[in-house]
């Protein structure tokens, strides 16, 4: 019987849970070509709610078309071009042909020889960027006058970060003459992100509709588990042991699967199971772990273990900063500051990591 809880890969289908009232608003937004900025910190199922409204779409009649893109470890305008050439595959099964109506473009056909599936090499002439972003966004242009579009561009912020002036700009030029297509725009950087949307100097101001991703509610979790285990495995899981789980992985989806899977192997549940599980998970992370760990400042790890203790709140509290070595609030908040650029530590309120495993890996030092 297969495990149905993912988490080493996209969750979608009945590993994906709930969501329902996120996925209706993309769905909608998809269907009536808006614009949508969908962002939220690492490790909340972001980039599993796309898939699964992909999937979705799939089904709908009419049917909107997806173009899905991941920005991610991008450096520059000519890989995102080439990124966007090769996205067009989920759409045109004709791509060579396609492809060759754009000067100076060509395009060879290989066989993966481990799946049989085709992979695209592109090369491009040494001409401008700039005219190679022109031709691909013609080319979605042209595709959205007789079909509707869903483009999403993954870790979007990365974009930010190109070395050649003017891309935002130049990339937004062409977006916002594409009345048939909802693009969306995702990410993981909040604080990059909202900079990008909603500084009145910057390209893509007001240009999409906000759209943060907040945490599955508890109860939502619950049932989905509970439902899994009893349709799939015919084992009643209290509605305790759940909860337990989720409390530990304090709602983030990729932990919560983690120990679900974990549960699924388990032939019988008692008190010390899901002891036994988070042991089991943290020991088969601890290397990576360390790695993190050793690559920190000695400021940055007395921050990480202030937030451990505190819950990432009342930090700058006179004698908190003292019991914790900080000479003044000064390099905490450079600390602080630095480990939220690494993503290591995200800001809402309070600070929260990233990583729960993470921060009961430092728990236990």
């Amino acid at each position: 019987m297969k495990n149905p809880f993912i988490y080493s890969s996209i969750a979608t289908g009945e590993s994906f849970c709930n969501r329902e009232n996120e996925q209706a608003e993309l769905i909608t937004s998809a269907k009536n070509s808006q614009n949508v900025l969908l962002y939220s910190h690492r490790r909340t199922g972001k980039t599993s709610l796309i898939h699964q409204v992909i999937q979705r779409l799939k089904r709908t009649r009419p049917k909107v078309h997806t173009v899905y893109i991941d920005l991610f470890g991008t450096v520059s305008e000519r890989e995102f071009v080439e990124l966007l050439f090769k996205g067009l595959s989920q759409i045109e099964n004709r791509l060579e042909k396609i492809i060759k109506t754009v000067a100076g473009v060509s395009v060879a056909v290989e066989i993966d020889p481990l799946t049989g599936s085709q992979q695209y090499a592109l090369s491009l002439k040494p001409k401008k960027t700039d005219y190679y972003l022109g031709g691909i966004m013609k080319i979605l242009g042209s595709f959205s006058e007789k079909r509707k579009l869903m483009v999403v561009f993954d870790e979007f912020q990365e974009i930010s970060k190109y070395a050649e002036k003017g891309f935002e700009q130049r990339l937004r030029s062409h977006i916002q003459f594409h009345h048939n297509i909802c693009y969306v725009f995702s990410g993981s950087h909040r604080h990059l992100l909202l900079q990008m949307f909603n500084s009145a100097d910057r390209a893509f101001y007001q240009s999409a509709g906000s759209f943060p991703l907040h945490p599955i509610a508890r109860e939502h979790y619950i049932k989905w588990a509970k439902g899994l285990f009893k349709d799939k495995k015919g084992v009643e899981l209290p509605n305790a042991v759940i909860g337990d789980i989720v409390d530990r992985c304090e709602l983030q989806p990729l932990a919560i699967q983690h120990y679900l899977y974990k549960l699924w192997g388990v032939e019988q549940v008692d008190p010390e199971t899901i002891e036994r599980i988070e042991r089991n998970v943290l020991e088969r992370r601890k290397m990576m772990f360390e790695n993190t760990w050793s690559n920190l400042s000695t400021t940055q790890k007395k921050a990480l273990k202030l937030v451990a203790k505190t819950g990432g709140k009342g930090l700058f509290n006179p004698q908190r900063l003292t019991d914790s070595g900080f000479k003044s609030v000064t390099y905490l908040q450079r600390a602080l500051k630095a480990l939220i650029e690494r993503q290591v530590l995200t800001k809402n309120g309070g600070y929260q990591y990233q990583d729960v495993m993470f921060k009961k890996w430092i728990q236990s030092l």
